[in-house]
Protein backbone atom coordinates (compact mmCIF):
# COMPACT_ATOMS: atom_id res chain seq x y z
CA UNK A 1 0.00 0.00 0.00
CA UNK A 2 1.00 3.66 -1.18
CA UNK A 3 2.72 5.54 2.11
CA UNK A 4 -0.31 8.24 2.88
CA UNK A 5 1.72 10.93 2.11
CA UNK A 6 1.75 9.87 -1.54
CA UNK A 7 -2.31 9.05 -1.32
CA UNK A 8 -2.83 12.42 -0.11
CA UNK A 9 -0.78 14.51 -2.92
CA UNK A 10 -2.36 12.06 -5.51
CA UNK A 11 -6.02 12.70 -4.45
CA UNK A 12 -5.38 16.47 -4.00
CA UNK A 13 -3.89 16.48 -7.38
CA UNK A 14 -6.64 14.41 -8.87
CA UNK A 15 -9.46 16.87 -7.36
CA UNK A 16 -7.29 20.26 -8.42
CA UNK A 17 -7.44 18.80 -11.86
CA UNK A 18 -10.76 17.54 -12.30
CA UNK A 19 -11.95 21.23 -11.18
CA UNK A 20 -9.12 22.65 -13.27
CA UNK A 21 -7.44 24.47 -10.87
CA UNK A 22 -3.62 25.52 -11.64
CA UNK A 23 -3.74 26.97 -8.32
CA UNK A 24 -4.70 24.03 -6.09
CA UNK A 25 -2.81 21.70 -8.36
CA UNK A 26 0.38 23.70 -7.66
CA UNK A 27 -0.56 24.10 -4.00
CA UNK A 28 -1.10 20.10 -3.43
CA UNK A 29 2.37 19.19 -5.17
CA UNK A 30 4.47 22.63 -3.82
CA UNK A 31 4.77 20.75 -0.39
CA UNK A 32 5.75 16.58 -1.74
CA UNK A 33 8.16 18.01 -4.02
CA UNK A 34 9.78 20.78 -1.72
CA UNK A 35 10.85 17.50 0.50
CA UNK A 36 12.52 15.74 -2.08
CA UNK A 37 15.62 15.10 -4.27
CA UNK A 38 15.76 15.80 -7.86
CA UNK A 39 15.62 12.39 -9.01
CA UNK A 40 12.53 11.54 -6.59
CA UNK A 41 10.94 15.36 -7.90
CA UNK A 42 11.34 14.09 -11.26
CA UNK A 43 9.56 10.64 -10.74
CA UNK A 44 6.78 12.56 -8.90
CA UNK A 45 6.40 15.11 -11.64
CA UNK A 46 5.83 12.08 -13.49
CA UNK A 47 3.56 10.63 -11.82
CA UNK A 48 1.40 14.06 -11.59
CA UNK A 49 0.93 14.31 -15.10
CA UNK A 50 -0.54 10.92 -14.90
CA UNK A 51 -2.95 11.67 -12.35
CA UNK A 52 -3.92 14.66 -13.76
CA UNK A 53 -4.49 12.75 -17.59
CA UNK A 54 -6.53 10.51 -15.65
CA UNK A 55 -8.59 13.06 -13.27
CA UNK A 56 -8.97 15.33 -16.41
CA UNK A 57 -9.71 13.72 -20.02
CA UNK A 58 -11.33 16.23 -21.91
CA UNK A 59 -8.25 17.59 -23.64
CA UNK A 60 -9.56 21.05 -24.43
CA UNK A 61 -10.46 21.66 -20.66
CA UNK A 62 -6.75 19.96 -20.02
CA UNK A 63 -5.38 22.60 -22.44
CA UNK A 64 -7.14 25.37 -20.03
CA UNK A 65 -5.46 24.12 -17.39
CA UNK A 66 -2.19 23.36 -18.66
CA UNK A 67 -2.72 27.46 -20.06
CA UNK A 68 -3.11 28.59 -16.86
CA UNK A 69 0.10 26.51 -15.10
CA UNK A 70 1.83 28.36 -17.96
CA UNK A 71 1.19 31.63 -16.73
CA UNK A 72 2.12 31.07 -12.86
CA UNK A 73 5.20 32.13 -11.87
CA UNK A 74 5.80 28.68 -10.45
CA UNK A 75 8.41 26.63 -11.78
CA UNK A 76 6.88 22.95 -11.31
CA UNK A 77 3.65 24.24 -12.41
CA UNK A 78 5.18 25.57 -15.63
CA UNK A 79 6.72 22.15 -16.33
CA UNK A 80 4.17 20.32 -15.85
CA UNK A 81 3.00 22.82 -18.59
CA UNK A 82 4.65 22.20 -20.97
CA UNK A 83 4.73 18.32 -21.69
CA UNK A 84 0.43 19.16 -21.04
CA UNK A 85 0.97 21.62 -23.99
CA UNK A 86 2.88 19.33 -26.28
CA UNK A 87 1.12 16.46 -25.74
CA UNK A 88 -2.24 17.64 -26.50
CA UNK A 89 -1.04 20.34 -28.71
CA UNK A 90 -3.03 18.54 -31.58
CA UNK A 91 -6.26 20.05 -29.14
CA UNK A 92 -5.92 23.42 -29.31
CA UNK A 93 -2.86 24.27 -31.63
CA UNK A 94 -2.76 27.86 -31.53
CA UNK A 95 -3.16 28.21 -27.84
CA UNK A 96 -1.03 25.88 -27.21
CA UNK A 97 1.84 27.12 -29.67
CA UNK A 98 1.13 30.29 -28.07
CA UNK A 99 2.03 29.10 -24.59
CA UNK A 100 4.79 27.52 -25.22
CA UNK A 101 6.11 30.42 -27.27
CA UNK A 102 5.50 32.25 -23.59
CA UNK A 103 7.45 29.30 -21.81
CA UNK A 104 10.43 29.49 -23.57
CA UNK A 105 11.26 32.83 -22.37
CA UNK A 106 10.18 31.38 -18.62
CA UNK A 107 12.61 32.57 -15.85
CA UNK A 108 13.01 29.24 -14.91
CA UNK A 109 16.41 27.35 -17.04
CA UNK A 110 15.11 24.26 -16.75
CA UNK A 111 11.28 25.18 -18.22
CA UNK A 112 13.14 26.95 -21.34
CA UNK A 113 14.94 23.54 -21.60
CA UNK A 114 12.13 21.72 -21.97
CA UNK A 115 10.36 23.84 -23.94
CA UNK A 116 13.07 23.69 -27.06
CA UNK A 117 12.92 19.88 -26.61
CA UNK A 118 9.23 19.90 -26.74
CA UNK A 119 9.30 22.20 -29.70
CA UNK A 120 11.43 19.86 -31.47
CA UNK A 121 8.91 16.73 -30.47
CA UNK A 122 6.21 18.58 -31.80
CA UNK A 123 7.87 19.50 -35.29
CA UNK A 124 8.59 16.09 -35.41
CA UNK A 125 5.47 14.97 -34.95
CA UNK A 126 2.95 17.68 -36.10
CA UNK A 127 5.87 18.97 -38.92
CA UNK A 128 3.10 21.05 -41.45
CA UNK A 129 1.16 22.10 -38.58
CA UNK A 130 3.86 23.39 -36.22
CA UNK A 131 5.84 24.64 -38.70
CA UNK A 132 4.15 27.97 -39.83
CA UNK A 133 4.46 28.41 -35.60
CA UNK A 134 8.60 28.27 -35.47
CA UNK A 135 8.88 30.34 -38.74
CA UNK A 136 6.94 33.48 -37.32
CA UNK A 137 9.16 32.83 -33.86
CA UNK A 138 12.03 32.52 -35.83
CA UNK A 139 12.06 36.46 -36.94
CA UNK A 140 11.42 37.13 -33.19
CA UNK A 141 14.27 39.80 -31.55
CA UNK A 142 13.86 37.63 -28.30
CA UNK A 143 16.54 35.12 -27.68
CA UNK A 144 15.13 32.40 -25.91
CA UNK A 145 12.35 31.88 -28.71
CA UNK A 146 15.69 31.89 -30.97
CA UNK A 147 16.67 29.58 -28.95
CA UNK A 148 13.51 27.39 -28.73
CA UNK A 149 13.81 27.15 -32.77
CA UNK A 150 16.92 26.04 -33.13
CA UNK A 151 16.36 23.45 -30.54
CA UNK A 152 13.44 21.93 -32.51
CA UNK A 153 15.40 22.37 -36.26
CA UNK A 154 18.73 20.40 -34.76
CA UNK A 155 15.80 17.43 -32.98
CA UNK A 156 13.70 17.10 -36.46
CA UNK A 157 17.14 17.35 -38.66
CA UNK A 158 18.05 13.62 -36.30
CA UNK A 159 15.31 12.19 -38.39
CA UNK A 160 17.22 13.00 -42.11
CA UNK A 161 13.49 12.75 -43.42
CA UNK A 162 14.19 14.00 -47.26
CA UNK A 163 11.30 15.52 -47.55
CA UNK A 164 12.38 18.15 -44.68
CA UNK A 165 15.45 19.64 -45.81
CA UNK A 166 14.46 22.33 -47.46
CA UNK A 167 11.85 23.91 -44.83
CA UNK A 168 14.84 23.17 -42.44
CA UNK A 169 17.48 25.27 -44.27
CA UNK A 170 14.72 27.73 -44.86
CA UNK A 171 14.31 27.88 -41.37
CA UNK A 172 17.85 28.01 -40.33
CA UNK A 173 18.25 30.72 -43.34
CA UNK A 174 15.77 33.10 -41.37
CA UNK A 175 17.37 32.42 -38.13
CA UNK A 176 20.76 33.81 -39.61
CA UNK A 177 19.47 37.00 -39.66
CA UNK A 178 19.86 39.33 -37.66
CA UNK A 179 19.51 37.26 -34.51
CA UNK A 180 20.46 38.24 -31.20
CA UNK A 181 23.84 37.81 -30.24
CA UNK A 182 23.26 35.92 -27.14
CA UNK A 183 21.26 32.86 -29.59
CA UNK A 184 23.81 33.57 -32.57
CA UNK A 185 26.91 32.74 -30.56
CA UNK A 186 26.01 28.29 -30.41
CA UNK A 187 23.50 28.34 -33.23
CA UNK A 188 26.23 27.95 -36.29
CA UNK A 189 28.12 25.19 -35.46
CA UNK A 190 24.82 23.58 -33.38
CA UNK A 191 22.19 24.26 -35.94
CA UNK A 192 23.81 24.29 -38.98
CA UNK A 193 26.94 22.17 -38.18
CA UNK A 194 25.36 19.31 -36.54
CA UNK A 195 21.88 19.68 -37.06
CA UNK A 196 21.17 20.30 -40.94
CA UNK A 197 25.00 19.83 -42.54
CA UNK A 198 25.08 16.46 -40.49
CA UNK A 199 21.78 15.63 -41.62
CA UNK A 200 21.42 17.09 -45.40
CA UNK A 201 24.98 17.44 -46.45
CA UNK A 202 24.72 17.86 -50.10
CA UNK A 203 21.50 20.28 -49.82
CA UNK A 204 23.29 22.39 -47.08
CA UNK A 205 26.07 22.81 -49.14
CA UNK A 206 24.45 23.85 -52.08
CA UNK A 207 22.88 26.58 -50.05
CA UNK A 208 25.89 27.50 -48.69
CA UNK A 209 26.55 29.30 -51.62
CA UNK A 210 23.89 31.50 -51.49
CA UNK A 211 24.73 32.13 -47.74
CA UNK A 212 27.76 33.15 -49.04
CA UNK A 213 26.76 35.15 -51.59
CA UNK A 214 24.39 37.08 -48.61
CA UNK A 215 24.76 41.05 -48.39
CA UNK A 216 23.81 40.22 -45.06
CA UNK A 217 27.10 40.16 -43.10
CA UNK A 218 25.24 38.18 -40.18
CA UNK A 219 24.23 35.42 -42.93
CA UNK A 220 27.94 35.21 -43.78
CA UNK A 221 29.31 35.06 -40.32
CA UNK A 222 26.95 32.33 -39.49
CA UNK A 223 28.09 30.78 -42.49
CA UNK A 224 32.11 30.58 -41.19
CA UNK A 225 31.06 29.75 -37.74
CA UNK A 226 29.11 26.57 -39.34
CA UNK A 227 33.10 25.65 -40.49
CA UNK A 228 34.07 25.09 -36.80
CA UNK A 229 31.57 22.11 -36.73
CA UNK A 230 32.74 18.60 -36.78
CA UNK A 231 30.22 17.84 -39.41
CA UNK A 232 32.18 20.42 -41.59
CA UNK A 233 35.38 18.59 -41.38
CA UNK A 234 33.46 14.88 -41.78
CA UNK A 235 31.91 16.81 -45.27
CA UNK A 236 34.90 18.99 -46.20
CA UNK A 237 35.09 17.80 -49.58
CA UNK A 238 31.86 19.57 -50.20
CA UNK A 239 32.02 22.41 -48.31
CA UNK A 240 36.19 23.66 -48.98
CA UNK A 241 35.89 25.93 -52.14
CA UNK A 242 33.24 28.13 -49.92
CA UNK A 243 35.81 28.62 -47.07
CA UNK A 244 38.09 30.00 -49.59
CA UNK A 245 35.44 32.53 -50.41
CA UNK A 246 34.62 33.60 -46.43
CA UNK A 247 38.83 33.79 -46.24
CA UNK A 248 38.65 36.51 -48.55
CA UNK A 249 35.04 38.23 -47.62
CA UNK A 250 35.44 42.07 -47.69
CA UNK A 251 34.21 42.02 -43.96
CA UNK A 252 36.64 41.64 -41.43
CA UNK A 253 33.85 40.11 -38.94
CA UNK A 254 33.23 37.31 -41.48
CA UNK A 255 37.35 36.58 -42.21
CA UNK A 256 37.99 36.65 -38.22
CA UNK A 257 34.70 33.73 -38.01
CA UNK A 258 36.83 32.12 -40.55
CA UNK A 259 39.65 32.13 -38.59
CA UNK A 260 38.10 30.45 -36.00
CA UNK A 261 36.44 28.02 -38.03
CA UNK A 262 40.33 26.96 -39.19
CA UNK A 263 41.71 26.49 -36.13
CA UNK A 264 38.62 23.84 -35.35
CA UNK A 265 39.44 22.33 -38.96
CA UNK A 266 42.94 22.00 -38.30
CA UNK A 267 42.00 19.93 -35.22
CA UNK A 268 39.79 17.84 -37.26
CA UNK A 269 41.11 17.28 -40.91
CA UNK A 270 43.56 14.73 -41.11
CA UNK A 271 47.23 15.92 -41.63
CA UNK A 272 47.52 14.78 -45.58
CA UNK A 273 44.04 16.74 -45.78
CA UNK A 274 44.31 19.78 -43.90
CA UNK A 275 47.85 20.62 -45.49
CA UNK A 276 46.51 21.02 -48.92
CA UNK A 277 43.24 22.32 -47.92
CA UNK A 278 43.94 24.80 -45.53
Amino acid sequence: MMPLAEQDWKRDAADAASRGSASALTAALGPVLGTLPDKQARAVKHQALQVIEAALPDPKRLIRLASGLAQSGDETAQELAVFLLSGHYTAAPDETAERLRMLAGSPHAIVRRWTGEACGTLLVKQFHAFYPQLAAWSASPLPHEIAAVTHAVRIAAKTRNPAWSRPLLDLTEQLMLDAPISAGKAKSPLTLGEGVLASYPEETAARLDVWIASANEAVRIHAANMYASAAAAEHWDLLAPGFAKLEQDVSPAVRRAAARARKQLLKRLPPEQSGEAL
